[in-house]
């Protein structure tokens, strides 16, 4: 659940982007997890741009406590100018539980179709999965970038319907954004964003740079904040420096 809360997560505006390509780093920022009004966790995400090879590229890590079912999530994507998905890498441990998936997507010149081929670790079991992707699949962790860079842009009384790679699972999900008013959040301002995915409804403020100032998820009682200093979203909780260098 918390996966698909922070796929909205410090989104860029694609308007803008041939301003920000010049930067390695386009945004990074810390936001802690709170379960039923809890401080249980934390989240690390960063999105870059590699100017030489053209390429988006998206980095989180999530860490929460007993609370929070003590997850350890961490995705690294790749993705093309127009969103087209590269690769990605995700892992997980829940408990004791691990889960892997390595992703890599090939695009036919002739047909014009893309093929995603991952290796999925769940535990023992180890599969591989094929599947030929509809027109317009992006992996759901740029979903913002794509939002962004539609004809009608992020603006309030707008609906986004999509098909994207829930990277948790390698399998492509349907999904709907719908952008409503505006709001604030600590005195900024931003959009508000109502959104639907796997089954599971948030609801997102976002800037109208794109970058997400909070998440809310009713039903499942998880939300997310954007904070500063990193010390208050990690709240003395351990963080793995080794692996985070690592990653990021």
């Amino acid at each position: 659940m918390v996966q698909y809360i922070v796929c909205f997560v410090f989104g860029v505006l694609i308007s803008l982007f041939s301003h920000w390509v010049r930067a390695e780093t386009l945004f990074e920022g810390y936001s802690k997890v709170l379960s039923g009004g809890i401080h249980c966790g934390y989240i690390v995400n960063r999105y870059e741009f590699d100017e030489k090879k053209k390429q988006f590229i998206s980095i989180y890590f999530l860490k929460t406590n007993p609370h929070c079912s003590s997850l350890t999530e961490s995705l690294k994507a790749y993705a093309a100018v127009d969103m087209t998905p590269i690769s990605y890498e995700y892992t997980s441990l829940t408990g004791s539980v691990s889960k892997s998936i390595d992703a890599k997507f090939e695009k036919d010149k002739k047909t014009k179709t893309t093929k995603m081929i991952a290796i999925v670790k769940d535990g023992a079991n180890q599969q591989r999965v094929v599947k030929d992707l509809p027109k317009g699949v992006f992996l759901s962790t740029f979903l913002s970038y794509v939002m962004l860079k539609s004809p009608s842009g992020l603006r309030a009384d707008t609906k986004y319907e999509y098909k994207a790679i829930a990277e948790e699972e390698a399998d492509v999900i349907s999904g709907v954004a719908y952008v409503k008013n505006k709001d604030e959040f600590n005195g900024v301002k931003g959009l508000k964003v109502f959104n639907e995915f796997k089954k599971s409804k948030f609801t997102s403020l976002i800037t109208e740079k794109g970058e997400v100032l909070s998440t809310k998820s009713p039903a499942q009682g998880i939300a997310t904040e954007l904070v500063v200093p990193p010390s208050v979203a990690t709240n003395n909780m351990s963080v793995p420096s080794e692996l985070l260098n690592n990653l990021f």
